[in-house]
């Protein structure tokens, strides 16, 4: 079977060069997600600890979640921070951001395994 070479041509190519200020509300709002997401299983345990005055073991397992949430969400970060080796005119960037790019290509990985154990 053949594919279109248009249908799949956009997944392929590299993305444009983005800036920390082009990244800067997306870091915004994974921030606050992030921090909504705590404060919604903070409340859950206190609401769960005022009501019986003990916690559960499903308790523990949500209080625990919040390592792995916080690990992705500095992963994340430091994507967003350093950008990513895929992208277009790699050709054009000094050493030094190439360093970062590479750094925050291999935090991807992190972020990947720290979303699974989410």
């Amino acid at each position: 079977m053949s594919v279109p070479r248009g249908l799949l041509a956009s997944y392929y190519d590299a993305p444009d060069r983005r800036t920390m200020d082009d990244d800067r509300p997306t870091l915004f709002v994974t921030w606050w997600c992030t921090g909504c997401c705590i404060a919604l299983i903070g409340m859950r345990l206190l609401g769960r600890y005022t009501r019986v005055r003990t916690l559960f073991r499903d308790d523990s397992f949500m209080a625990l979640t919040i390592l792995p949430l916080l690990g992705h969400q500095a992963f994340v970060h430091v994507v967003l921070l350093y950008g990513t080796n895929n992208t277009t005119g790699t050709e054009a960037m000094g050493k030094e951001e190439l360093r970062r790019r590479r750094i925050g290509s291999g935090m991807v990985l992190g972020a990947r395994v720290t979303y699974a154990a989410l």
